[in-house]
């Protein structure tokens, strides 16, 4: 409440500033100002408000987090419902009229913390921690703004309508604007508290993620964009990636438990969490995901991305046993697969239709393969199959498609690859906004692929690197060891040719680790790899007279790989940056249209 209280007062008075003084008293702006920003206390409470940009699972009983929402337009998800098409890949995007990307209320907010330090009672070190967590918040949003936009105005200072100058400006370059960033964030990394305000809390570890996060995108994005100085970039994330990795040395044990934990803050390799309690703040992930309403499924191309567990790609591997069969497809793979998509089964259900959890094996050994494997690699209370709707009528097979029988039922898909990474089965028969599961906001898993793609775009990439970064993944997914001088040209007949063979590797590394985090269309835009979109987006191979012939298959005929959507119309150059508003542009002549949009895309 207090924070509340403070907000609701700063914004009354300053609505009231233009009412006359009558007692010659200090404004009731400024007066409200130094007394909301005159103590550590002050600014802790203020700063709490500045958390809330961290996304996580929705709160107000919506299906889609934002991370997963950012993957339908990459090669690894598509929205499986109709209309669900990728603005991108099928030339949908337009120019809006007005977009929460292009938005400064965040940066005004912090700005105002900013500007009334010096001002406050606090000691030197005490502002030199809330600068520090300051310019953290200010560089998080401006990265954002920076990846959407390119050039964006730099604001570093709270504005009135006096300051026509900068309201009316120009966009400040992105060389000036990227330089800022990093500058701000390596001042909190010296100047924060170790141990921020507590657990959970903007910290050194978090201000140092940040930097390995925005140092890849910013000096990858200059090397394949044809800017320059991409060294400087990719240095500081190798670096703050060295430091977070001689800090942050263990893992969380199992892959699925950073995802669907009660608790995540203080376990190994989580820096930050956004964290669900009940009755204060909860949500509906695991709810929606095993309901009808879920519409997540992963490409073929995204599942053949999974290693063997002999550590080789599928067209290489002598222990993968090929697509047309999903029970071998599965087999022998990458265990993180297992735990992003509901594995292929068959049970028959004996109980009541509609809250039965009860069934039996079938007489097919294949049809419980996955269903004895998962109860081998999970926690008791954690992915067990056959899965489960809110409920508990149990889905009898999976795949389970939305086309058949009926178009209708529990946890179905199109494409046959459902993704599941936030299922659990810790609570059944669950009502919305009643999960607690925590969110993982930075985690180890991320800073060891940066670390490991940054040195290699620095030249530095080796075994040794290979040993304390992507090798510490693959033993929580039960993978051999990547052998470095084992990658040649020909390890994987299906890399794209113009990507080095190691580098192919880590990326690989990368997709797989975060698979579903919301960081594979950024990857693409960085590398400048729109073009990946233009292939269409595969699911299973069926003999569709076994669905009633009620699926589509690629390139028709009676058996083959599912689709669901028409072939893509292809990747446009100028989709690498987002396009200014047009409520923007007319109000502020000075602002210039990202090339390519000037004529609304078209």
């Amino acid at each position: 409440m207090k924070k509340i209280y403070i907000g609701a007062i700063i914004s009354i008075a300053l609505g009231m500033s233009s009412c006359d003084d009558f007692l010659n008293k200090t404004p009731l702006d400024e007066l409200t100002e130094s007394t909301a920003f005159n103590t550590y206390n002050n600014f802790k409470t203020y700063s709490w408000k500045l958390y809330e940009y961290f996304d996580g699972f929705p709160t107000d009983g919506g299906y889609t987090p934002a991370n997963i929402s950012s993957e339908f337009n990459s090669d690894n998800m598509i929205n499986a419902q109709s209309g669900g098409e990728s603005s991108y890949a099928y030339q949908l995007k337009s120019v809006p009229s007005t977009s929460s990307s292009w938005n400064f209320s965040y940066i005004r907010n912090v700005n105002l913390m900013l500007q009334n330090i010096d001002k406050s009672s606090m000691d030197d070190k005490s502002k030199e921690h809330w600068r520090s967590v300051g310019y953290f918040f200010r560089a998080l949003r401006y990265f954002d703004m920076m990846v959407a936009y390119g050039d964006v105005p730099w604001i570093d200072k709270v504005l009135s309508d006096t300051d026509t100058e900068i309201l009316m400006g120009k966009r400040t370059p992105r060389d000036e604007v990227a330089r800022n960033i990093l500058k701000e964030l390596q001042y909190a990394e010296l100047n924060i508290k170790p141990d921020g305000d507590g657990a959970n809390t903007i910290n050194t570890d978090v201000v140092r993620a940040l930097i390995s996060r925005f140092g890849l995108y910013e000096g990858t994005w200059r090397r394949y964009h044809g800017l320059d100085d991409a060294e400087t970039y990719l240095r500081a994330s190798a670096d703050a990636s060295e430091k977070l990795i001689a800090d942050n040395p263990t893992l969380m044990s199992n892959y699925d438990d950073v995802f669907n934990s009660e608790e995540l803050v203080g376990k190994p390799g989580i820096i930050l969490a956004k964290q669900y309690a009940t009755s204060l703040v909860t949500h509906s992930i695991t709810r929606v995901i095993r309901s009808s309403a879920w519409y997540c499924d992963l490409t073929k191309d995204a599942i053949d991305s999974y290693l063997c567990i002999d550590g080789l790609p599928v067209r290489k591997s002598a222990v993968y046993e090929g697509d047309k069969d999903v029970y071998a497809q599965f087999r022998n793979r990458d265990r993180r697969l297992y735990y992003t998509v509901v594995p292929p089964y068959k049970v028959k259900l004996t109980g009541p239709v509609a809250t039965s959890f009860e069934w039996e094996y079938t007489d097919n050994p294949k049809d419980r393969e996955y269903i004895d494997f998962m109860e081998t690699i999970s926690e008791k209370t954690g992915k067990r199959l056959p899965v489960s709707n809110y409920v508990g009528y149990n889905v009898s097979a999976m795949p389970h498609f939305r086309n058949y029988p009926n178009g209708q039922g529990f946890l179905v898909s199109q494409l046959g690859f459902y993704f599941w990474k936030y299922y659990n089965r810790q609570v059944d028969n669950m009502n919305l906004r009643t999960s607690t599961i925590d969110y993982p906001i930075f985690r180890m898993g991320e800073i060891l692929v940066n670390y490991a793609e940054a040195k290699y775009e620095l030249g530095e990439f080796d075994q040794s690197v290979a040993n304390i970064s992507i090798n510490k993944l693959r033993v929580r997914a039960n993978l051999p060891n990547m052998i470095v001088d084992d990658i040649t040209d020909n390890f994987d007949p299906d890399r794209d040719p113009t990507v080095p063979a190691v580098l192919w590797e880590i990326r690989r590394e990368r997709r797989v680790e975060l698979m579903g985090d919301g960081f594979r269309f950024r990857d693409l835009k960085r590398w400048k790899k729109g073009e990946y979109l233009n292939k269409q987006a595969l699911g299973m191979w069926v003999k569709n007279s076994d669905y009633n012939n009620k699926l589509k298959i690629h390139g028709g005929g009676s058996e083959g790989f599912i689709e669901f959507f028409a072939e893509p119309k292809g990747w446009l150059d100028y989709y690498y940056l987002e396009p200014l508003p047009t409520q923007e542009l007319a109000l502020n002549p000075n602002l210039v249209q990202n090339p390519g949009w000037e004529k609304n895309g078209q």
